[in-house]
Protein backbone atom coordinates (compact mmCIF):
# COMPACT_ATOMS: atom_id res chain seq x y z
CA UNK A 1 0.00 0.00 0.00
CA UNK A 2 0.98 3.34 -0.98
CA UNK A 3 2.21 5.72 1.91
CA UNK A 4 2.01 9.24 0.37
CA UNK A 5 0.07 10.78 -2.41
CA UNK A 6 2.52 11.24 -4.54
CA UNK A 7 2.19 10.13 -8.37
CA UNK A 8 3.55 7.18 -9.28
CA UNK A 9 6.26 7.00 -11.61
CA UNK A 10 8.42 4.17 -12.91
CA UNK A 11 11.58 4.12 -12.96
CA UNK A 12 12.66 3.26 -16.49
CA UNK A 13 10.83 6.07 -17.62
CA UNK A 14 12.50 9.24 -19.25
CA UNK A 15 12.83 12.53 -17.98
CA UNK A 16 9.74 14.76 -19.49
CA UNK A 17 9.59 18.26 -20.90
CA UNK A 18 7.24 20.71 -19.30
CA UNK A 19 5.30 22.59 -22.25
CA UNK A 20 5.47 26.31 -22.38
CA UNK A 21 2.59 26.72 -23.71
CA UNK A 22 0.30 25.64 -20.32
CA UNK A 23 -2.27 27.11 -17.92
CA UNK A 24 -1.48 26.03 -14.55
CA UNK A 25 0.83 22.91 -16.07
CA UNK A 26 -1.34 21.63 -18.36
CA UNK A 27 -0.08 21.84 -21.96
CA UNK A 28 -2.43 23.63 -23.86
CA UNK A 29 -2.21 21.86 -27.16
CA UNK A 30 -3.06 18.33 -25.95
CA UNK A 31 -5.80 19.43 -24.62
CA UNK A 32 -7.06 21.67 -27.92
CA UNK A 33 -5.94 18.98 -30.62
CA UNK A 34 -8.69 16.43 -29.48
CA UNK A 35 -11.22 18.78 -31.15
CA UNK A 36 -9.72 18.66 -34.59
CA UNK A 37 -8.85 15.33 -34.12
CA UNK A 38 -12.58 14.47 -33.35
CA UNK A 39 -14.19 16.40 -36.43
CA UNK A 40 -11.77 15.52 -39.13
CA UNK A 41 -11.87 11.94 -38.34
CA UNK A 42 -15.84 11.67 -38.14
CA UNK A 43 -15.58 13.42 -41.63
CA UNK A 44 -15.45 10.42 -43.96
CA UNK A 45 -18.33 8.47 -42.02
CA UNK A 46 -20.66 11.37 -41.94
CA UNK A 47 -19.44 11.83 -46.22
CA UNK A 48 -20.37 7.80 -46.56
CA UNK A 49 -23.33 8.07 -44.79
CA UNK A 50 -24.95 10.73 -47.20
CA UNK A 51 -23.77 8.97 -50.10
CA UNK A 52 -25.52 5.62 -48.61
CA UNK A 53 -28.21 7.39 -46.96
CA UNK A 54 -28.85 10.31 -49.72
CA UNK A 55 -29.61 12.54 -46.83
CA UNK A 56 -28.72 16.00 -46.22
CA UNK A 57 -27.95 16.24 -42.88
CA UNK A 58 -25.25 14.08 -43.49
CA UNK A 59 -24.01 16.24 -45.99
CA UNK A 60 -24.42 19.27 -43.70
CA UNK A 61 -22.95 17.57 -40.82
CA UNK A 62 -19.97 16.83 -42.73
CA UNK A 63 -19.13 20.66 -43.72
CA UNK A 64 -19.41 21.43 -40.34
CA UNK A 65 -17.26 18.62 -39.01
CA UNK A 66 -14.51 20.02 -41.85
CA UNK A 67 -15.11 23.68 -40.62
CA UNK A 68 -14.75 22.79 -36.95
CA UNK A 69 -11.74 20.65 -37.73
CA UNK A 70 -9.99 23.71 -39.61
CA UNK A 71 -10.65 25.91 -36.75
CA UNK A 72 -10.01 24.27 -33.99
CA UNK A 73 -6.68 22.77 -36.07
CA UNK A 74 -5.46 25.97 -36.96
CA UNK A 75 -5.76 26.88 -32.93
CA UNK A 76 -3.90 23.83 -32.13
CA UNK A 77 -1.58 24.54 -34.48
CA UNK A 78 -0.54 27.63 -33.27
CA UNK A 79 -0.29 26.02 -29.75
CA UNK A 80 1.53 23.20 -31.05
CA UNK A 81 3.77 25.45 -33.26
CA UNK A 82 4.69 27.81 -29.86
CA UNK A 83 5.55 24.93 -27.71
CA UNK A 84 8.00 23.85 -30.76
CA UNK A 85 9.56 27.11 -30.75
CA UNK A 86 9.91 27.39 -26.99
CA UNK A 87 11.45 24.31 -26.53
CA UNK A 88 14.84 24.21 -27.65
CA UNK A 89 14.79 20.35 -26.76
CA UNK A 90 12.04 19.81 -28.93
CA UNK A 91 13.65 21.59 -32.38
CA UNK A 92 16.08 18.80 -31.66
CA UNK A 93 14.10 15.81 -32.43
CA UNK A 94 12.93 14.93 -36.12
CA UNK A 95 9.80 13.45 -34.55
CA UNK A 96 8.66 17.02 -34.06
CA UNK A 97 9.60 18.30 -37.54
CA UNK A 98 8.00 15.46 -38.78
CA UNK A 99 4.58 15.85 -36.98
CA UNK A 100 4.61 19.91 -38.10
CA UNK A 101 4.95 19.10 -41.78
CA UNK A 102 2.18 16.50 -41.55
CA UNK A 103 -0.09 18.76 -39.40
CA UNK A 104 0.04 21.40 -42.30
CA UNK A 105 -0.69 18.88 -44.75
CA UNK A 106 -3.44 17.62 -42.52
CA UNK A 107 -4.60 21.60 -42.35
CA UNK A 108 -4.34 21.98 -45.87
CA UNK A 109 -6.55 19.15 -46.72
CA UNK A 110 -9.38 20.77 -43.79
CA UNK A 111 -9.03 24.07 -46.15
CA UNK A 112 -9.66 22.12 -49.22
CA UNK A 113 -12.44 20.46 -48.39
CA UNK A 114 -14.14 23.93 -46.72
CA UNK A 115 -13.43 25.08 -50.20
CA UNK A 116 -14.61 22.06 -51.99
CA UNK A 117 -17.91 21.96 -50.02
CA UNK A 118 -18.77 25.64 -50.08
CA UNK A 119 -20.60 26.19 -52.84
CA UNK A 120 -23.09 22.71 -52.24
CA UNK A 121 -22.34 20.39 -48.82
CA UNK A 122 -23.67 17.99 -50.79
CA UNK A 123 -21.42 17.74 -54.11
CA UNK A 124 -18.65 15.38 -52.56
CA UNK A 125 -18.66 13.05 -54.95
CA UNK A 126 -15.82 11.89 -55.91
CA UNK A 127 -13.34 14.82 -54.37
CA UNK A 128 -14.69 15.78 -51.45
CA UNK A 129 -14.90 11.42 -50.29
CA UNK A 130 -11.56 11.47 -51.50
CA UNK A 131 -10.62 14.83 -49.26
CA UNK A 132 -11.99 13.27 -46.22
CA UNK A 133 -10.54 9.65 -47.19
CA UNK A 134 -7.00 11.68 -46.92
CA UNK A 135 -8.31 13.36 -44.29
CA UNK A 136 -8.81 10.56 -42.35
CA UNK A 137 -5.54 8.85 -43.17
CA UNK A 138 -3.53 12.09 -42.29
CA UNK A 139 -4.87 12.08 -38.79
CA UNK A 140 -3.71 8.55 -37.90
CA UNK A 141 -0.76 9.85 -39.17
CA UNK A 142 -0.34 13.36 -37.01
CA UNK A 143 -2.13 11.39 -33.95
CA UNK A 144 0.70 9.04 -34.22
CA UNK A 145 3.75 11.28 -34.28
CA UNK A 146 2.22 13.42 -31.95
CA UNK A 147 2.06 10.40 -29.52
CA UNK A 148 5.28 9.43 -29.95
CA UNK A 149 6.39 12.82 -28.91
CA UNK A 150 4.17 12.90 -25.86
CA UNK A 151 4.32 9.49 -24.95
CA UNK A 152 8.26 8.48 -26.18
CA UNK A 153 9.73 11.87 -25.70
CA UNK A 154 7.85 13.06 -22.99
CA UNK A 155 8.08 16.26 -24.96
CA UNK A 156 5.22 19.02 -24.20
CA UNK A 157 3.86 17.17 -20.82
CA UNK A 158 4.39 17.36 -17.38
CA UNK A 159 5.49 14.91 -15.08
CA UNK A 160 8.62 14.40 -12.52
CA UNK A 161 11.41 16.06 -12.72
CA UNK A 162 14.65 15.31 -15.19
CA UNK A 163 17.50 13.73 -12.98
CA UNK A 164 20.42 16.80 -12.45
CA UNK A 165 22.55 15.85 -14.57
CA UNK A 166 21.02 14.34 -17.62
CA UNK A 167 20.74 16.22 -20.56
CA UNK A 168 16.96 17.38 -20.25
CA UNK A 169 17.76 18.55 -16.78
CA UNK A 170 21.41 20.93 -18.70
CA UNK A 171 19.10 22.05 -21.93
CA UNK A 172 15.82 23.47 -19.18
CA UNK A 173 18.46 25.40 -18.08
CA UNK A 174 19.87 26.98 -20.70
CA UNK A 175 15.96 27.74 -21.87
CA UNK A 176 15.06 29.18 -18.65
Amino acid sequence: MRKTLEQPVAEERSPTVASRVAFRQHPLHPIIVVYPVAALSLLLPADALFLWTGDGFWATAAWWLNVLGLGSGLLAAVLGISDMFLIRLARRHVSVWSHFVAGVMLLALAAMGVWLRAPDHGAIWPWGLLQSGFTFLMVLVVGWLGGTLTFGHGIGVYGHRPDADSADAADEALDE
